[in-house]
């Protein structure tokens, strides 16, 4: 009596190791290797549901076919239990690495925006470096280095064109005593033509990119369903992120003419003014409010352009914490 007691001990710890074992396995697989991406109960339960009777009728097969129906129930009932309780750890494991891409990218935007100005908030060169190794792991981590990958080729793009400006001699468009050696105007003519040319051929580079950024993302190392979502993320993104950037060329465009303005109307106006010092005046005041109605029209296109980058700023941000509170 005492041996079958023993012998029925025994079974009795084994389906007990054997099925803590499972759910350690499920549990650990969630953990590890889980890419569910909802923590939608309703969902859950129906995705699990066939997966979890595949899992349980292998153990009942293997190791509690005789060990009766109230063993064969709960051990049913653990391993769903483990099922659903895997794919809410894998849900939370891709929140917070998705969490950590994010902050990841706000940091470095938030550095990018910082070093693209000057002391006197006029565009500079952003000499900060981007960091394309990716901080996540997995899918996220891959999209993470796509990610910083893009901006840093946006940034590279901007360095490029303000360098370009920089090499016709743009920043010195209206030095007073570059305009006073300039008799015939013909070379301040050139720098405009140029930075003109300057714009549009960055214009059409930063649309080339954009479209380039999606046939990337149909190469990332990423499952097809990711990529599907990526893509409908960027089209419904970029859409915004678009109009703002066209927006900015458009008005950088518009400086330009701002300035022609300026160069037209002192050729023009030849011998109404002249050069002392560091400035140019006027011999009457309704030249110098010509003159200060297109400085004016510049200093309200940068306004402009300010206010597009504070949007951006804020979508950035409101995006970011909306993440976070769900």
């Amino acid at each position: 009596m005492k041996k079958k007691e023993t012998i029925h001990r025994r079974n009795d710890n084994i389906w007990k190791i054997a099925l803590a074992l499972v759910c350690l396995g499920i549990l650990g697989y969630g953990f590890l290797y889980s890419k569910n991406t909802t923590a939608d109960i309703a969902f859950l339960v129906g995705y699990n549901l066939p997966l979890a009777l595949i899992i349980w009728g292998i153990f009942y097969a293997a190791v509690v076919r005789k060990q009766g129906a109230k063993v064969g129930g709960f051990s049913f009932l653990a391993i769903f239990i483990c099922m659903i309780a895997s794919s809410l750890i894998g849900y939370s494991q891709q929140k917070q690495e998705a969490i950590k891409v994010l902050s990841e990218i706000k940091d470095q935007y938030s550095k990018i925006l910082e070093s693209s100005t000057d002391s006197r908030g006029l565009p500079k060169c952003i000499e900060t470096p981007i960091k394309t190794t990716p901080k996540a792991h997995g899918e996220f981590g891959e999209i993470e280095r796509f990610i910083k990958e893009f901006m840093a080729q946006m940034v590279s793009l901007r360095n490029d064109y303000l360098l370009e400006l920089e090499a016709i001699g743009w920043n010195s468009i209206l030095d007073p005593n570059r305009i006073k050696e300039d008799k015939t105007f013909v070379e301040s003519r050139v720098i405009i033509q140029k930075a003109r040319g300057i714009v549009k051929k960055y214009t059409d580079k930063t649309t080339n990119l954009l479209n380039d950024a999606k046939n990337k993302i149909r190469s990332l190392n990423i499952s097809e369903s990711s990529k599907r979502s990526m893509l409908s993320g960027f089209d419904r993104g970029m859409k915004e992120a678009k109009e703002n950037i066209d927006a900015m060329w458009s008005l950088e465009a518009k400086t330009i003419d701002e300035f022609e303005n300026i160069i037209t109307f002192l050729a023009a106006r030849k011998g109404a003014w002249f050069v002392k010092g560091e400035q140019i005046l006027f011999y009457n005041d309704s030249d110098l409010e010509r003159f200060n109605f297109y400085i004016a029209s510049i200093q309200n296109i940068m306004k402009q352009q300010e206010q597009i980058q504070r949007q951006s700023i804020q979508i950035v941000n409101r995006n970011f914490n909306r993440f976070k509170e769900n």
